[in-house]
């Protein structure tokens, strides 16, 4: 019963986070400022003008970060018994990269807006101090924690689950897929190489996570058989039948 409640719930927040990069999606590509990357100027001017979509963009990042919270006890669950230490340390990495997600957007939800108003009605000193200081809005500028720490969690899951047999295959291979995506989108970030980041953002962030997301939400709450733990091989060998062991001799017994 715990287990099917667990399954219920984090399925549920699971097919969220994946509508959740549906909304991301969306609202960047009816985003114009998302085109925008040296002139800070017109970066500031355009979100005073019409900041809504950048906005709703955040927003989604936010509540998918919160869902997540909600998901990944019982995505992990699933693999924990297979490799419980890098099932373990890669949790903790992924609480740490939605954690980041979370506070980072539900910041950036609100300073945009007022920082936006400022730039427009202020003069030349206080746009100049907006335009050189607004990365300091971000928590991870260069999202190796937010992308970066997040991918090794989806190898790993998604190779457990695929060596096991606990998941179907095409969906263990849209997730490891994700992982390398989600990987490269940091390193794309990091060193400033655009073509990388805008490869993995589109199959990544577009396509493989809300794939993954929704079709492992939905195996979740169909329900998954547990996995009993592997039982410890007999010293005599894998397939010998284990010795029992010696009768204790009774006491004033002469042998």
């Amino acid at each position: 019963m715990h287990d099917n409640r667990l399954n219920r719930l984090g399925g549920t927040c699971a097919i969220l986070v994946g509508v959740s990069y549906v909304v991301v999606t969306t609202f960047f590509v009816l985003d114009p400022t998302q085109l925008i990357h040296e002139d800070k100027h017109r970066l500031w001017t355009e979100l005073a003008e019409n900041g809504t979509p950048r906005i709703l963009y955040y927003w989604g990042y936010a509540l998918g970060a919160i869902f997540a919270f909600g998901a990944i006890p019982a995505i992990a669950d699933l693999v924990r018994e297979k490799h419980e230490g890098w099932v373990r340390w890669t949790t903790g990495l992924a609480y740490l990269s939605f954690g980041v997600t979370a506070v980072e957007t539900f910041r950036l939800v609100t300073a945009t807006p007022l920082w936006a108003a400022d730039y427009a009605g202020g003069d030349e000193t206080v746009r100049t101090a907006i335009v050189t200081t607004d990365l300091l809005l971000r928590l991870d500028p260069a999202t190796w924690l937010r992308f970066g720490a997040l991918g090794p969690f989806f190898l790993v899951v998604n190779i457990l689950a695929l060596r096991h047999g606990l998941l179907s295959r095409p969906l263990t291979y849209v997730g490891i897929a994700l992982g390398v995506l989600t990987s490269t989108a940091a390193l794309g970030v990091a060193f400033g190489i655009g073509p990388m980041v805008l490869v993995s953002a589109i199959l990544g962030g577009a396509l493989a996570a809300p794939i993954w997301f929704v079709w492992i939400g939905v195996t979740l709450r169909r329900g998954v058989p547990r996995v009993a733990a592997a039982e410890p091989v007999p010293v005599g060998g894998a397939g010998q039948p284990r010795r029992a062991a010696p009768a204790r001799k009774k006491e004033g017994s002469n042998g």
